[in-house]
C-alpha cells in the first residue's frame, strides 16, 4: 500500500511540474497538495486534512478560440 501511494504521489508531483511548466500554477499547486497527502499517508500520517481534488485542466487554446471563430451576423440569425 506505501509504495502505491509513493508511486501516486510521484505521478502527481510529475503532473504538477508539467503544469506549472505550461503556466497553470494553480493546478500545478492542486496536485502538490495531493501529492504531499499521499505521502504523509504512506509515511503514516493519516491525520492530515485531505486538500481539495484538483480542478479541472484549463481547456487548449484551441479549443477556446474554435467558439471565437464566428464573425458577427454568422450565427444564424436573419435580417
Amino acid at each position: 500500500m506505501t509504495d502505491e501511494l509513493s508511486r501516486r504521489a510521484e505521478r502527481l508531483l510529475a503532473l504538477a511540474l508539467e503544469a506549472r511548466a505550461k503556466g497553470d500554477v494553480e493546478l500545478a499547486d492542486q496536485l502538490t497538495a495531493r501529492a504531499m497527502q499521499y505521502m504523509d499517508e504512506a509515511n503514516g500520517d493519516g491525520d492530515v486534512d485531505a486538500p481539495p481534488p484538483p480542478a479541472q485542466p484549463n481547456p487548449q487554446p484551441q479549443q477556446q478560440q474554435q467558439g471565437q471563430q464566428t464573425e458577427p451576423g454568422e450565427d444564424g440569425e436573419s435580417e
